[in-house]
């Protein structure tokens, strides 16, 4: 394909992101499990209840897991129910997404670079291990970046905006909207831009930009309602569950200035080229699109007592652009290829590490002995707590978790998730581990305390010591 003869570092982002969907299992956040995939599940009947609070309060919109229960529904259809499958197809699709926007960021914005800086934008961007990770989430936080950056881009994408770029460009921002509703600020922000800016006449931004929006939000309407099966306004449920009630809160609070704690541990290195990049684009341009977008989306955010990096997700690609326009790497071509050096380090670490390590015991579980009842013995943790198998999609038929002493001389097999856990097994009963989420090699080394801070899932057969 011509677009990779010319372009032979897509063809490295499209594997980076192929082999990260492959090997990627699991989530950033169980919201990634539990609402959209979950969702999508039992839409196609391989999920008999959703049993959680977003369920029931209806706060969870519809629209992402529509999106995926049309896209794995010819496989289903095909027989292909394997829920493992299934979700590497989600996340299959879901880079694709990513893959599509990444392209779109780099080219629909080279118009504002040089020649010779936009090549050091486009092979940072392209191989930039968080969005290389992100571009295969099944999340919300994923889906509505590219859709609102798509939205942007194709309306950014040449001086002059055509009415086709402005309807693409709402719709789009409308879905965005749909799928997760703190990207209506970003489009707002933009959207008041456009017009105070007078980038766009009044007539223009009413009729060709903003009832478009309207009319990718009333989509999401119908999908929440459909999904409910009653009218739904999911937009005002949530403000009431989480802002008014203050229910988010329940899940842990941080001050105003979180968010640069958050983005210091988990953007490490790159975390402070990219903040003092971006801070010293937005004093020399104060009333460009970008800043109207970034400030407003971190005030918001900030203001709120929880905090998570990925709720950032949508301004990490505008950090990005705001840095490569601050500095000039033409002259510092070696710090550059130093940054990149350890940028593709990272990728390649996400592209094999699992995203969540117990999705893989799961999956052993899901077809060990398969068809044979099986009884597994859970002891209480340091804290009290009995080991659960929580993703009931993924749970193993047959399947008994049994929280009582073992008194059978016979063998039994033990599940633990703590390496605490698994050597208290081990000393008091002869076993041989089954599956454990490490090699022994490793969990030998205990460096920092990892091991104990560290999900170690063991399925182990054991039997009495004579």
């Amino acid at each position: 394909m011509n677009i990779f003869k010319n372009h032979p570092i897509y063809l490295l982002t499209l594997l980076a992101i192929t082999l990260c969907a492959i090997f990627s299992v699991g989530f950033l956040h169980p919201d990634e499990q539990y609402y959209t995939l979950d969702f999508a599940f039992k839409k196609l009947g391989i999920l008999e209840n959703l049993t959680t609070w977003e369920f029931e309060t209806r706060i969870r919109p519809w629209t992402l897991p529509y999106f995926f229960y049309i896209l794995l529904l010819p496989f289903k259809t095909l027989g292909i129910t394997n829920p493992f499958t299934l979700a590497t197809i989600a996340r299959l699709f879901s880079g694709l997404l990513g893959f599509i926007t990444l392209i779109s960021f780099t080219k629909n914005l080279r118009r504002f670079f040089s020649e010779d800086n936009f090549k050091y934008f486009e092979k940072f961007s392209l191989l930039f291990w968080p969005l290389i990770f992100m571009s295969v989430r099944t999340s919300s936080d994923h889906w509505a970046t590219c859709f609102f950056l798509l939205g942007l881009l194709e309306i950014l994408k040449s001086e002059k905006i055509s009415s086709k770029s402005l309807f693409i460009g709402g719709l789009l921002f409308g879905l965005s909207f749909s799928l997760r509703h703190q990207t209506g600020i970003l489009s707002l922000s933009f959207g008041l831009w456009l017009l105070i800016s007078k980038t766009l006449p009044l007539k223009r931004w009413l009729f060709s930009f903003s009832s478009l929006i309207l009319l990718g939000v009333l989509i999401g309407i119908g999908l929440d309602s459909l999904g409910y099966e009653q009218l739904t306004f999911t937009p005002y449920n949530y403000l009431t569950e989480n802002i008014l009630k203050d229910k988010i809160s329940g899940f842990g609070v941080m001050p105003w200035w979180g968010y640069l704690k958050l983005s210091l541990k988990g953007l490490n290195i790159f975390a402070p080229l990219l903040i003092i990049g971006a801070v010293n684009y937005m004093r020399k341009n104060p009333y460009a699109w970008a800043t109207w977008i970034f400030i407003p989306f971190l005030v918001f955010h900030s203001a709120i007592g929880h905090k998570e990096l990925r709720f950032l997700y949508p301004l990490l690609f505008i950090v990005i652009y705001m840095s490569f326009q601050s500095y000039n790497f033409i002259k510092y071509k070696k710090s550059f290829s130093t940054i990149l050096f350890f940028s593709i380090i990272g990728t390649v670490i996400v592209c094999f590490k699992p995203a969540y390590t117990p999705m893989k015991f799961y999956h052993f579980l899901y077809n060990y002995k398969s068809g044979e009842a099986l009884d597994l013995y859970t002891f209480k943790d340091r804290k009290g707590r009995y080991p659960e198998l929580e993703m009931k999609v993924f749970e193993r038929a047959n399947t008994t978790l049994i929280k009582d002493e073992v008194k059978s001389h016979n063998p039994f097999y033990t599940f633990t998730t703590k390496y605490s856990d698994l050597k208290t097994i081990n000393s008091k009963y002869q076993c041989t581990q089954e599956y454990i989420s490490y090699p022994n090699w490793v969990l030998k080394f205990n460096f920092f305390k990892w091991r104990d801070r560290s999900n170690v899932w063991a399925l182990s057969s054991c039997k009495q010591i004579p």
